[in-house]
């Protein structure tokens, strides 16, 4: 099996508000160039057995992942299959509190996809898109932090 994929951001802010702001408020910061729909909603329960959807206006969904674990607030386990158009990959995503700082870890690995030499192409695609993600959760928060209480979304 290849080596998985880390991608990782320093929030200014608890575990519990990034962990919240990662799942129950994703629809807030998911970057618009990795959106399938113009106007979409995008949502992720949490819950085991939930998922990660995009929903468009018209009505279709797009599926990016299953959670099969997730430990509030301090993990979620993802098979990530974005439209299942292939044996999932597996992401998990860590918030680990440090002093007033939440370490906010992406780990993308190959899983059940097995997909061996495939991997060095696909990994180059999922590290472009996690970085473009926690750089939109990154600045999310900073600029909720930067708003202060009144009319935060965080």
């Amino acid at each position: 099996m290849s080596e998985p994929l880390i991608k990782s951001v320093t929030l200014r802010c608890s575990v519990e508000h990034a962990f919240e702001t990662f799942t129950a408020k994703v629809d807030y910061w998911w970057p618009s160039g990795h959106r399938r729909y113009k106007s979409s909603k995008i949502s992720l329960d949490a819950s085991e057995h939930g998922q990660l959807v995009e929903r468009a206006p018209t009505g279709e969904t797009f599926v990016f992942a299953d959670v099969y674990d997730c430990e509030v607030p301090n993990k979620i386990c993802l098979e990530w299959h974005p439209g299942k158009s292939s044996i999932p990959t597996d992401v998990t995503i860590t918030f680990e509190q440090d002093g007033d700082f939440t370490n906010v870890k992406v780990e993308h690995a190959e899983g059940k996809s097995a997909l061996g030499t495939q991997w060095d192409d696909r990994v180059a695609l999922f590290a472009k898109g996690w970085i473009a993600v926690i750089a939109a959760l990154s600045h999310h928060i900073e600029r909720a932090n930067s708003a202060g209480p009144a009319g935060n979304r965080a």
